[in-house]
């Protein structure tokens, strides 16, 4: 074979894999519906809401939040009200049903941890009893047999309970770089507290009396070398030192906020992670007379949605800072609760 017939068949498999690749996409969940939820797939170098989604979920129970977790390839949908969930495939775009919630996880606020294709949940119960702590695994499908979430998925309680007082709320959250670490800080008062659950040997640590210094939910970034999340008070994004799995201390792991405010309505943002230190946060900016929780629904203005993409940096001088960021910007339809937006990078 000759070396120029050998350079263009490389050449065509190199095309060929890249071909292959899974195109990523923003996967954005909203209530923009009066009798439940949509799924839209956007185009997350130009993220926009015009087409139609992919997707629309009747809300099992009225006017109540649910819960969104992004699990392999899949999106899982519960409500606490509700045992009853669904399993929305991306790559196939194919709605199942999955495995009923176990009790303990109803009538709680439940928070989603996905690790190494297990999903660990939560349940905060407002002081009114113990949290529960639950895993959900899927089995090993070995034969040519499709997955079938409701039979292949199986929830079962965590042996080692969770450290937290029933007063506690768990109010932010990382996996660890090693991928199967997790970290949870709680508050009470003004009190925090730090623990991490190692999920192969089953196994809480206490860290110390301090707290994750984001809002929810915390990612990492290998570029940067830490976990990035929301800044509760200044409105901004942050990088927080990843802490040791091993040490106890009352000293918080160092953290970063960039100067600019990057969103404004607490309640109503969320972040989500698109690889190679790029993030995009996903905000409903209420809009005038629009009602708040607790009173949230009947006619009003609507809201807008900003949904900004950017990457993150650290200067000479070591300072965080946003660098590409691209805001897009569209009026949601009259119909909105309460309920936070969903984004998923998948």
């Amino acid at each position: 074979m000759s070396k120029r017939r050998q350079e263009h068949e490389q050449g065509q498999g190199t095309c060929k894999r890249l071909q292959k690749q899974k195109q990523k996409h923003l996967y954005l969940v909203l209530d923009d519906w009066d009798k439940g939820f949509t799924i839209r797939k956007i185009d997350g170098g130009n993220p926009r809401l015009g087409e139609p989604p992919v997707l629309r979920l009747v809300a099992p129970v009225p006017h109540y939040p649910m819960s969104f977790v992004a699990l392999g390839s899949s999106i899982f949908t519960s409500c606490n009200r509700h045992n009853g969930t669904l399993v929305y495939d991306t790559e196939t775009a194919a709605l199942a049903t999955g495995p009923c919630l176990p009790d303990p996880l109803l009538d709680g606020v439940n928070i989603f941890v996905a690790v190494d294709d297990m999903l660990y949940a939560l349940a905060y119960y407002f002081a009114l009893r113990p949290h529960s702590f639950e895993v959900m695994s899927t089995a090993t499908n070995k034969g040519s047999r499709p997955s079938t979430p409701a039979l292949d998925w199986s929830w079962q309680s965590v042996p080692s309970s969770s450290p937290f007082d029933t007063e506690e709320a768990i109010v932010s959250y990382a996996v660890h770089p090693d991928g199967h670490t997790i970290f949870m800080s709680s508050h009470r008062l003004y009190r925090g507290r730090t623990f991490s659950f190692d999920t192969r040997r089953c196994e809480w640590r206490y860290h110390g009396e301090w707290r994750l210094p984001f809002k929810g939910k915390g990612y990492f970034d290998s570029q940067l070398d830490a976990w990035v999340g929301l800044h509760d008070e200044s409105g901004g994004i942050c990088s927080c030192q990843v802490a040791s799995r091993s040490s106890t201390s009352n000293i918080q792991p160092e953290w970063k906020t960039v100067k600019e405010k990057l969103w404004s309505q607490k309640k109503l943002a969320l972040l989500t992670y698109m690889g190679g230190a790029r993030f995009c946060i996903v905000e409903c900016v209420l809009r005038e007379g629009l009602k708040k929780y607790g009173d949230a629904f009947g006619d009003h203005d609507g809201c807008m949605l900003h949904i900004s993409t950017f990457g993150l940096k650290y200067s000479h001088e070591g300072e965080l800072q946003t660098i590409g960021r691209a805001t897009n910007s569209c009026l949601m339809s009259k119909h909105f609760d309460s309920f936070s937006p969903v984004a998923f990078w998948m």
